[in-house]
């Protein structure tokens, strides 16, 4: 990625024969930005959380609250889990990646036509409305757009 994210309390240290693992167990391929952030930082709090909302009247920025990793002794804050838990309420295809401050998720599209688009799932979408919500044409994109604000965390580089 041309300019990194930096997360603070990421879960341990993966190398690539993890991220394969995953990909393996659920049929799936990740992106290869997603995979390198996830190399790279294996998840955690960003420093820059902020990101534009489009089509959500009242919410024109959300924030994120954390990104899932691999391996965490969190575990909700794992890949596996959060797939497992919302595979049901979530369109198929949708790999969820990161959690707002609220029950809202971020997720990966990771099959058909839109493999590789990111978008935000609405949690609390009243029946009928649109609870999906296109945020990047890809991950790369999608991490390059970030803000950050007096709330959002530091992280303190060596």
């Amino acid at each position: 990625m041309a300019q990194p994210v930096w997360t603070t309390e990421g879960g341990p240290p993966l190398d690539a024969r993890d991220v394969d693992a995953f990909e393996q167990r659920y049929k799936l391929a990740l992106p290869l930005p997603h995979r390198e952030f996830l190399l790279a930082t294996n998840g955690g709090r960003p420093e820059r959380d902020l990101f534009k909302l489009r089509g959500l009247p009242g919410n024109p920025v959300g924030r994120i609250h954390f990104f899932f990793g691999l391996n965490d002794p969190v575990e909700s804050s794992n890949l596996d889990w959060n797939l497992q838990v919302f595979q049901d309420r979530l369109p198929p295809g949708l790999l969820p990646i990161a959690t707002t401050e609220g029950a809202d998720k971020l997720c990966l599209s990771v099959a058909g036509a839109e493999a590789g688009r990111v978008f935000y799932w609405d949690a609390h979408a009243r029946t009928g409305t649109n609870s999906l919500h296109l945020l990047a044409e890809d991950f790369g994109a999608f991490m390059l757009a970030l803000q950050s604000d007096a709330l959002s965390p530091i992280v303190l580089k060596s």
